[in-house]
């Protein structure tokens, strides 16, 4: 298992496109904010801040985050998509929604 911990979580109810974000810390030494987008019909799904930017007439995005290794990814999308600061903290979901 990764080295990280649960920091922070705050819902954004008001905001169209960003649902929720939960800050951990990785190694104990680095904060990342992931966040949960969500579109148009109702899909959300958690992933990096991003920004986009025009490269050479090209659309690009800059990802805030880039993890070396693919377990510590698949750990914190794993931790994300379960909830488990709830579950550890004792805090209940009522703002969670499936996408379906």
């Amino acid at each position: 298992m990764s080295v990280f911990s649960f920091v922070s979580h705050e819902f954004y109810p008001e905001d169209p496109y960003i649902s929720e974000a939960c800050t951990l810390c990785l190694e104990g030494k680095y904060r990342v904010i992931f966040i949960r987008k969500k579109n148009q019909n109702g899909a959300m799904w958690w992933d990096e801040i991003s920004a986009n930017v025009k490269q050479n007439g090209e659309k690009k995005y800059l990802r805030s985050f880039y993890s070396d290794s693919n377990f510590l990814k698949e750990d914190i999308m794993h931790y994300l998509n379960s909830r488990e600061w709830e579950k550890k903290e004792g805090l209940a979901s009522k703002n969670d929604q499936l996408p379906f």
